[in-house]
């Protein structure tokens, strides 16, 4: 089973009934025959917009992240129930790859001042290149300028 991160906000709320909310959202990764494997709470925050939902206005609600196993095909099952739920004001699940980002061992090269660098050295001989183009078209006016030109 893919890892998925589910992304809740919640409406703003007393402590118990957002746990019930959180319960309630977890409920149905579990009857989906998911597992959460972790739950945080990231507070409660302005909204970045006042979301219209459900006819009511939300300036202010509670983000949370869920980090969780789910099967692909139950994934627009849960997104289903958790759109009918009146106290979720947003959802929205993420794929978590377990790809990492490798940086190169060696710093030495970082460690040297700008015009030792050979990355820089690089853009310093590109700079002093001779032109691609040059004039092959001799005009023969005997004049250091071309008249036609306008």
């Amino acid at each position: 089973m893919p890892t998925y991160e589910l992304s809740l906000i919640v409406r703003k709320l007393a402590r118990p009934q957002l746990v019930d909310a959180l319960k309630r959202a977890g409920g149905y990764i579990y009857e989906n025959q998911g597992y959460i494997r972790k739950v945080d709470s990231l507070g409660d925050r302005r909204l970045p917009n006042i979301k219209h939902i459900k006819g009511e206005r939300h300036r202010e609600g509670s983000y949370f992240l869920m980090e969780c196993d789910l099967k692909a095909n139950t994934v627009d099952d849960i997104l289903d129930n958790l759109a009918r739920d009146k106290d979720i004001l947003q959802k929205l699940f993420f794929a978590k790859t377990e790809k990492q980002i490798e940086c190169p061992m060696n710093y030495d090269s970082e460690l040297l001042s700008p015009a030792d660098r050979p990355s820089i050295q690089a853009l310093v001989e590109e700079g002093r290149r001779p032109p691609r183009h040059r004039k092959i078209f001799n005009d023969r006016t005997g004049l250091d300028y071309y008249p036609f030109h306008r």
